[in-house]
């Protein structure tokens, strides 16, 4: 006898499938506004008026806005907190989200088998 299996990431079915896209669904939002709410927020509080001057290889002087901010100038663990962020919190953040769900998988399969 042959299953006609239908997965649908954007429709779920069925009890177990929906918690799963559920909690799939979240780790995808955390993790988004983990990497580019960051960003954002970094762009957000830098001070425009912080620039400098850069000489380009063929005499050209160009202004750029440097992005300096309370972000960038806070340390944190001898690091500057804006590069221990991405550095090292972001990939503790991942280490995190995948013992999370695994632990969330492995409850859930334990719920639906005794079913």
């Amino acid at each position: 006898m042959e299953k006609d299996i239908n997965i649908n990431f954007f429709k779920p079915v069925g009890d177990f499938m929906t918690k799963d896209v559920s909690m799939k669904k979240l780790i995808l939002v955390i993790w988004f506004v983990a990497v580019y709410g960051f960003l954002f927020l970094l762009k957000l509080v830098a001070d425009p008026n912080a620039t400098a001057q850069v000489k380009l290889s063929t005499g050209e002087v160009v202004t750029q806005v440097v992005g300096k901010s309370f972000l960038t100038e806070t340390q944190f663990l001898g690091f500057p907190f804006h590069y221990w962020y991405s550095a090292q919190f972001c990939i503790a953040l991942f280490i995190f989200l995948c013992w999370w769900y695994c632990k969330f998988i492995d409850k859930l399969e334990s719920e639906h088998s005794k079913k």
